[in-house]
């Protein structure tokens, strides 16, 4: 029988309650109930949405236990073999779905229908709710393939598309067996906005929508937003600009290059084998004016046959400099003068071609270029001097020359200085550098010594140069030659430029840097590779003082050790409450008498390294291991009010327990067993000795506490009064009275075994200890403290 239940009205369908619906003619007035069987959104279909715009939803499926009873009784399932709830949760939940949705139905599948519809409710003439049929007044649309699957898929998700403008109803819709059930929510679809349809609607502006809306008009704060970076730009070219101006006239009327005459102190004796190479010879001189024009020093020694002579030296500011004398009746720092002064100063070069293609392009003509202008500085780059300021160089007076000077002084002059009196020309300064370049390959002196005649053309010939046939001459690159070639070129014209040189010589130059640079690149490699030495060296050592750290602070407290390794003297410490343990292994001697050293030293080993494992979960400090005995302190070094008692409780039954499952490695079939004692009380704690420096205990609660352990006995934890009742006032241990008991040195005692942790109390919020005092009666009992009577106490469950 299937039973329908109708409902007296309706209601709207949303995240929180749904209907359903027989499969056979549904419609508004033969709802019935659903039986345990509740749909729900997950993921909410939006409440505003465009015409056409894809969006998700995501609803969810599930039954309760009762549904499948409820199922069976209203005949939901029509197989035969769901006779019970049991037979139709299997089908819902284990039964796979055919994988087509098409062929799925209620024989062969438990949700064999699920898709969602949508209602617009444009189209209904009368206010009716729009469920999983197709109103007579309206029309339902499906935006979903249908799927189907097992009740514990739970979600179901869709991706819908809404066209009709207005509120439509959403339908989310499935089947199971002979029922179904749907899910309602409710959107407001708007229409699509189109951009270019010549229409400005509400939501287009001009700024989203130029095209329909026109362009949007330009506000003061975008006119100044536009009209301030342009004007600050314009401002900051025009200020640099004036700023580089200044400079450059601030620059070219600095004269704090002019050096006071006073200040030099001459040196009237003229060297014969240091000092500065003269230029232009000395002569008598009658200028009111002098001005110091190079710093140069030549290192060397020169023949006898040389007639070279040498300026006037002397010294400024502690050092050696050469002292010109320029012929002129006149001195003053014209604007002519400053910028050749300036120009100077701006072209030092690393050698002779870098520095005269620098003169060239700031065309300036060096007309003197020869090796006697060529230094060496003190780190082995080549410099050009004795160049610039030809308006002083005009008014210099005739000298007459020596032979050998004159002879000089043609081999460099260019073949069209030979016969005019021609200013400097640039071609002939790159004339003048290829004699450099033949002194260089020759290591000879441009004028022979054994013919200093004017009548003498030297030249060597360039395939001598190659061969290295002549005495003189050593071997050098053809190219090599062939760059003299083209500098000495008779027609100026052919000659190449210091720029085509410097790249020329650059070229053939196997060694493209400077030695200087070559071993400055190498300190830099070096002292990189260094550096990467020195981090690595550095991590290392950084490693090793933590393992070192670590193994100090695992001999003594961190504080202490920290103490100690800035010279701190370890002072000793009082501290009022703390807990001390000693265990000792049961039969111990009768063990190392049946094993070897190492048998014995691995079963320590092995057993105190789980020791240690276990106290590492407590705040406790392993104070020292002697022999088979073993010692651990609470509240020292760190106070921890009276919870030392707590901690060292705790962790002694662990360690009992432990041993209860403990393999003893080379007698695996004996039983491990420890006694322990447990005493509280006051200590004073502080490192002995210099020599392997150790942090001991020291007062009567160690002593007592070594009485607790020797009087233990076998796997058991003794404990005295003092730890029994920090242990009562903090709560949660089950504590036996063992009685009075001797201990030496120390007289009658009332100890007590630690038996473990107390179990939660039925209906009480609270742990009680329970106690018992074996051949006492209730008299006694009712004296200890924190005693219970019998009839307060529960078993634990």
């Amino acid at each position: 029988v299937f039973l329908i239940s109708t409902c007296a009205g309706w209601h709207d369908l949303d995240n929180s309650e749904y209907d359903c619906w027989p499969i056979e003619k549904p419609d508004e007035y033969n709802m019935i109930e659903c039986g345990g069987l509740e749909m729900a959104w997950v993921h909410r279909p939006p409440e505003k949405v465009v015409s056409g715009v894809e969006f998700g939803v995501t609803y969810s499926v599930t039954a309760s236990d009762a549904f499948y009873q409820w199922a069976v009784d209203n005949v939901i399932f029509t197989q035969s073999y769901i006779r019970d709830a049991a037979a139709a949760k299997r089908f819902c939940e284990e039964y796979e779905c055919p994988s087509n949705w098409k062929d799925a139905n209620g024989e062969n599948c438990c949700i064999h229908h699920a898709n969602i519809h949508s209602c617009p409710m444009g189209y209904m003439v009368e206010e009716r709710i729009c469920g999983p049929w197709i109103p007579d007044d309206g029309r339902i649309f499906t935006h979903t393939i249908s799927t189907a699957g097992k009740m514990t898929q739970t979600n179901w998700t869709a991706k819908v598309v809404l066209f009709h403008v207005g509120v439509t109803s959403l339908i989310a819709h499935i089947r199971v067996g002979r029922m179904q059930v749907a899910l309602e929510a409710k959107s407001t679809v708007f229409p699509a906005i189109v951009c270019g349809d010549g229409l400005c609607e509400e939501e287009e502006m001009c700024s989203t929508c130029p095209a329909d809306c026109g362009e949007c008009p330009m506000t003061p704060a975008i006119k100044v937003a536009i009209g301030l970076p342009i004007a600050l730009f314009f401002m900051s070219f025009l200020f640099t600009a004036v700023w580089f101006q200044y400079q450059k006239q601030k620059m070219l009327w600095d004269e704090s290059w002019v050096i006071d005459f006073g200040q030099i102190k001459q040196d009237q004796v003229i060297r014969t084998t240091t000092g500065s190479i003269v230029s232009v010879p000395n002569g008598n001189s009658n200028s009111n004016a002098s001005c110091m024009t190079a710093l140069s020093s030549c290192t060397g020694a020169f023949t006898s046959s040389r007639k070279q002579t040498f300026t006037h030296t002397g010294f400024y500011d502690g050092r050696t400099v050469a002292i010109k004398k320029i012929n002129t009746k006149t001195f003053s720092l014209s604007k002519t003068i400053r910028r050749e002064v300036k120009q100077v100063r701006f072209s030092f070069a690393m050698d002779i071609a870098r520095g005269m293609a620098y003169l060239h392009q700031h065309r300036i003509c060096h007309g003197r270029l020869k090796s006697g202008n060529c230094v060496i500085d003190d780190r082995w780059v080549c410099k050009i001097t004795d160049y610039c300021l030809p308006t002083y160089r005009r008014e210099d007076s005739e000298v007459v020359l020596t032979t050998y000077q004159q002879r000089l002084r043609e081999v460099y002059l260019p073949p069209e200085a030979q016969t005019s009196s021609m200013e400097p020309t640039l071609p002939g300064d790159v004339f003048s550098y290829s004699i450099i370049l033949l002194e260089t390959a020759t290591r000879s002196d441009p004028v022979p010594v054994e013919d200093t005649s004017m009548g003498y053309a030297w030249c060597p010939p360039l395939p001598e140069l190659i061969s290295g046939k002549a005495e003189n001459t050593c071997p050098c690159p053809s190219d090599y030659a062939e760059l003299i070639r083209r500098c000495r070129a008779h027609n100026p014209a052919h000659r190449p430029t210091f720029e085509q040189i410097k790249k020329f010589v650059h070229r053939i130059n196997p060694n493209k840097v400077s030695p200087v640079d070559m071993m400055m690149n190498l300190m830099e490699k070096y002292s990189k590779h260094l550096e990467v030495l020195v981090a690595e060296r550095t991590q290392d050592l950084m490693h090793e003082k933590q393992k070192t750290d670590r193994l100090l602070y695992s001999m003594l407290p961190k504080q202490v050790a920290d103490d100690l390794r800035q010279g701190k003297p370890a002072q000793a410490q009082s501290y009022v409450s703390t807990t001390v343990f000693f265990s000792d292994i049961v039969g111990f001697t009768q063990l190392s008498s049946t094993s070897t050293p190492y048998q014995v030293v691995e079963f320590l080993n092995k057993l105190y390294t789980t020791f240690d494992e276990i106290i590492d979960n407590y705040d406790v400090y392993k104070v020292e291991t002697i022999g088979d005995a073993y010692m651990v302190v609470s509240g020292v070094p760190k106070v921890n009010g009276i919870l030392h008692a707590s901690e060292i409780a705790s962790m002694a039954l662990d360690l009992v327990g432990v041993c209860r499952t403990f393999s003893i490695p080379h007698k695996p079939d004996s039983q491990l067993q420890i006694r322990a004692g447990i005493h509280s009380g006051p200590v004073v704690a502080g490192v002995v000795g210099t020599k392997m420096p150790r942090y001991c205990l020291f007062g009567d609660t160690v002593n007592t506490a070594s009485r607790m352990e020797s009087t233990s006995e076998a796997l058991k934890i003794q404990c005295s009064s003092s730890t029994f009742y920090l242990l009562e006032e903090i709560g949660g241990y089950v504590l036996c009275c063992r009685g009075v008991l001797q201990v030496k040195g120390k007289g009658d005692m009332v100890t007590y075994w630690l038996e473990g942790k107390q179990a939660r109390l039925e209906g009480q919020g609270q742990e009680r200890k329970s106690l018992h005092i074996p051949g006492a009666g209730k008299e006694h009992n009712a004296s200890i403290p924190g005693h219970l009577d019998n009839s307060l106490l529960i078993d634990p469950e």
